[in-house]
């Protein structure tokens, strides 16, 4: 009597991942990208840094850098840092009005003549 062959179900050979011990060779004087990435609905700038292999990633707000990270930020990154430069921005110009509010002078109360 045979014994039943086990024969274990194969899978197609995938030819868009790179296998566990692939090397990879890093060229330090190949270019890398520099435009802005959407990440959900804001805008992250990238910036290569010189001598290494690591990427700085600035959240930005309008045109102002509210955050900068080494590691690709997700969405919920991006809202925490642009809601927190929001508040403190928020804050320091209430700060700044009630600060000029202070210093205004009050007007003189003019004295009607008594007739």
């Amino acid at each position: 009597m045979q014994r039943p062959k086990f024969k274990a179900p194969t899978e197609p050979i995938r030819r868009d991942t790179i296998g566990l011990r692939s090397i990879v060779h890093y060229d330090p004087m190949a270019p890398r990208a520099t435009t802005p990435i959407m990440v959900g609905k804001y805008v992250v700038a990238r910036r290569p840094l010189a001598d290494s292999v690591h990427t700085l990633y600035m959240i930005l707000d309008g045109s102002t850098v509210v955050s900068t990270s080494i590691s690709y930020p997700n969405e919920d990154d991006c809202a925490s840092a642009v809601s927190m430069h929001r508040r403190k921005a928020a804050e320091s110009l209430a700060a700044k009005t009630i600060g000029k509010a202070k210093k205004r002078k009050p007007l003189a109360l003019r004295v009607k003549e008594a007739a």
